[in-house]
């Protein structure tokens, strides 16, 4: 057939635009399908910031001159757009005990970025290379036809796309991956709902912060979040997890009216809405079959960020072209996929069970998040962004009071045996 072309890519966040990009400068032929209009739609909750702890995800990032340099992985990515340093991080307990996360200096551990922005530098480099970017295109179908793949496509009109390697990076609702058979024997931990705002005129939140709020008075299960935003120096960015049952825009507005924060809400207004759903799967150890590979949040078990998800893209593209030369570029990425994010290292259930005691959840009181945070207070531990560390590292110091919470409180004790045991044993380093 002389009607394949080389590279179909599923998905135009900064995962598909990257492998595109990439993709083209290596000299294969490329098309792109997002199912948006544009990326004014692309109102997804996620977390818009370069992380820049040293070895955060396998590499050190830097960013100069309008550039975002992988040092590691050796490739750069352009962005034009604002960045609003995060110099420091709080969690905060119900009645207001603080525990302090920063780095010497202090120096920034993430920078906040306009994630439209990175986007729209990435589909212009991408169109001005050449690459066929269709817009409103969903792809809804297809199957490996064994030397290409053949993917059904619906925009004004239906039709099929051949081509000789696909690159899926739909996100988290991993579809698509489904239909080619990935998901299969994956296990599903969850579908979480996501609601995220900006909200001008808010008091009371410390600039360049990034804060999680802890206890039943904040949230029934879990975080609230709040983090300064790239809109403005005054505009806050709030995210709230829920359920079907308990929806987290319904959670928010509980949060801003009858929460402990009610007061710092009194005279404030949101100015743009985001959200999503998130299917919480293990992660692919092996994301790809026959000529299909899956890249991104569709082949993780936990987001794996912007930055993460550019260097898949990056890598993504080596291994196609490497495929369409014979050499088994889909094995190469595999390796690297599976050394470079904290969760392919980690049993899935054994990281369910220890992130959500870590993250101190309804197992604890309000008076028990209290009491841990008040040990805390006053003792800045260092930053740190990775949510497989940052528990681990709290937890470690809350155990190095185990006496005095053993003489204090011996309920809360017989709570936190388990993770001392998990401390003892050294999974908690």
């Amino acid at each position: 057939m002389n009607n394949i072309i080389d590279l179909l890519i599923i998905g135009g966040g900064p995962a598909g635009l990257m492998t595109a990009k990439t993709a083209i400068e290596l000299g294969l032929k490329v098309t792109l399908v997002e199912k948006n209009k544009d990326f004014q739609q692309l109102r997804r909750a996620c977390s818009a910031q370069f992380i820049l702890n040293d070895g955060y995800e396998n590499e050190f990032i830097n960013l100069k001159d309008e550039k975002i340099l992988f040092t590691k992985n050796n490739f750069e990515v352009t962005y034009t757009g604002k960045l609003v340093k995060v110099k420091n991080k709080y969690y905060t307990s119900p009645k207001g005990h603080r525990i302090h996360f920063a780095l010497p200096n202090p120096k920034a551990f993430a920078v906040k970025f306009d994630k439209q922005k990175l986007l729209y530098d990435l589909y212009n480099e991408c169109v001005n290379l050449g690459v066929d970017v269709r817009m409103s295109t969903l792809a809804c179908g297809g199957s490996d036809k064994g030397n290409y793949v053949s993917v059904d496509l619906k925009g004004n009109t239906t039709y099929t796309l051949n081509a000789k390697k696909v690159v899926i990076a739909e996100g988290a609702n991993a579809k698509l991956t489904g239909l080619f058979g990935l998901n299969k024997g994956r296990v599903l931990h969850g579908t979480p709902l996501v609601f995220s705002c900006i909200v001008e005129g808010a008091t009371g939140f410390e600039p360049q912060s990034w804060n999680q709020f802890y206890g039943s008075k904040y949230h029934p299960f879990a975080e609230v979040i709040i983090e300064s935003a790239i809109e403005g120096t005054d505009a806050i960015e709030i995210t709230i997890m829920g359920t079907k049952a308990l929806r987290p825009d319904v959670l928010f507005k509980k949060f801003i009216k009858n929460s402990p924060m009610k007061h710092n809400f009194t005279n404030s207004h949101i100015i743009e809405k985001r959200g999503c759903s998130l299917k919480s799967y293990d992660s692919l150890k092996k994301p790809y079959i026959d000529n299909v590979l899956v890249i991104g949040d569709s082949a993780a078990h936990v987001e794996v960020i912007v930055q993460g998800a550019l260097m898949c893209g990056y890598h993504a593209a080596n291994a196609i072209k490497d495929e369409l030369m014979g050499i088994n570029g889909f094995e190469k990425y595999t390796n690297w996929w599976n050394k470079s994010f904290d969760f392919n290292h980690t049993d899935p259930f054994e990281f369910v069970n220890l992130y959500s005691s870590l993250a101190m959840r309804p197992k604890y009181s309000d008076e028990e998040l209290d009491y841990m945070f008040s040990l805390l207070e006053g003792t800045p531990i260092c930053g740190n962004f990775s949510q497989f560390e940052v528990p681990k590292n709290i937890w470690k110091v809350i155990l190095s009071h185990k006496n005095q919470i053993q003489n204090e409180n011996p309920i809360l004790f017989d709570k936190i045996k388990k993770i001392d045991k998990l401390n003892q044993e050294g999974k908690l380093n």
